[in-house]
């Protein structure tokens, strides 16, 4: 069985997080979020891999290299233009060998969804799609039924016109003659997949669908938070060897502590809580609620952080405190930085987004000295420098400056 994964596009809604790195490459519970999906597929019936590239691909193939380390046969292959998710499968299926009759799983790579629904997908006896209720539909593809098979997909639609709750994912699951005409569509200029499809169903394609709760798509900052939770829930307990941690901390719950990382006395660790390779926590930090702490960070005394992701190489000072926040590597944090975080109402291109909880999303090699106040859903691009006692509220671009209390 083959699959084709795209994993191509930046993700530019994400601001500063995808300054050198494309959002599959975003690390989720001590992993990359292509190579959690990957992960999903090795418990398939999928056999053969092909994983389509663009921007920042240099990235996946640094982390991947052959691919050997996965029960999968696992080809990379570069698209040489951005030309939407059809010019990405169309890569993927260029020297397709094989028989005709075949069917292909194709999925997006900024999507994670679990090896169930995807079996599940794969035992149908024609084409097919994995569906899923989401809270916010008119912000995805829109399914309406008959039966079990799609009627329609409406993209985007209308708020006030929503019939259904179901949206599409992504997952596809296409024979060789549905592939042909979206070939066709190609090129004729269309570049984007759903579209391509939904024409087809108009046209009388039957598409049998397959619904799942276990499927989550990552194309805002706070979606990062979500995804990593669902995933810490997933993660069993580990702690290395070669962890250095002193006797009167207290570590509680499913913890991940990676080789080398020191965890300094009267730390606190209540799970679910990831911390990579080479860290070093406290004296007297605290650590709770869904947190992962990618290789290579330092958390100062007395520090607090809750909820939050938190990127490779990021340094925080003493009395620091960090709640349901997603900072980007290489990010310094002076002491007694404050973060605070509620529901916050985001407008992305003209459409609304009500985040439940959201504290401080920082891009690259941010800098915020001593004393600095985010209020919640405070949002920076990379390189931004924060002087002392500065109070931030909004969204601020890369490369903005502020000096002391401005």
């Amino acid at each position: 069985m083959k699959a084709i994964i795209l994993a191509g596009g930046r993700g530019e809604r994400l601001g500063g997080l995808t300054d050198s790195r494309s959002k599959v490459m975003l690390p989720l519970a001590g992993k990359p979020m292509l190579e959690w999906l990957l992960h999903e597929l090795e418990e398939t019936e999928v056999t053969e891999v092909k994983i389509v590239y663009f921007y920042a691909g240099e990235r996946i193939l640094t982390h991947f290299g052959s691919g050997r380390g996965f029960d999968l046969d696992i080809q990379f292959v570069k698209q040489h233009s951005d030309r939407g998710t059809v010019g990405s499968l169309m890569t993927g299926l260029s020297n397709q060998d094989g028989d005709e009759d075949e069917r292909v799983l194709i999925l997006n790579g900024d999507n994670v969804v679990d090896s169930k629904s995807i079996n599940s997908l794969l035992k149908i006896k024609g084409n097919g799609l994995i569906v899923s209720e989401h809270d916010n539909p008119h912000h995805f593809g829109v399914v309406e039924f008959k039966g079990t098979n799609v009627k329609s997909i409406t993209e985007k639609p209308d708020i006030n016109k929503i019939r259904s709750r179901m949206v599409s994912t992504g997952v596809w699951f296409l024979n060789n003659e549905v592939l042909e005409n979206i070939k066709l569509d190609f090129e004729e200029g269309q570049t984007e997949l759903s579209t391509s499809i939904s024409k087809q169903i108009k046209d009388g394609l039957n598409i049998e669908t397959v619904r799942t709760e276990n499927w989550h798509d990552v194309d805002h900052p706070w979606d990062l938070n979500k995804l990593n939770r669902y995933l810490l829930d997933r993660m069993p307990s580990f702690i290395s060897k070669s962890a250095e941690i002193a006797d009167c901390s207290t570590i509680n719950g499913e913890v991940h502590i990676g080789n080398g990382t020191i965890i300094h006395p009267g730390c606190v660790i209540q799970g679910p809580v990831h911390i990579a390779d080479n860290c070093e926590i406290g004296p007297l930090a605290v650590i709770t609620g869904s947190t992962s702490i990618s290789s290579g960070c330092r958390i100062g005394p007395f520090t607090r952080i809750r909820s939050s992701l938190i990127m490779r190489d990021v340094q925080i000072d003493s009395n620091c405190s960090i709640h349901h926040s997603i900072i980007g590597p290489a990010t310094s944090f002076k002491s007694n930085v404050e973060v605070d975080a509620s529901s916050v109402q985001k407008t992305v291109r003209n459409t609304n987004y009500q985040i439940r909880r959201l504290g401080l999303v920082t891009g690259e090699a941010c800098m915020l000295e001593q004393g600095v106040i985010c209020a919640p859903g405070t949002m920076l691009g990379s390189q931004v420098l924060v002087g002392r006692r500065t109070k931030l509220d909004g969204e601020y671009e890369t490369g903005t400056r502020f000096i002391r209390g401005a």
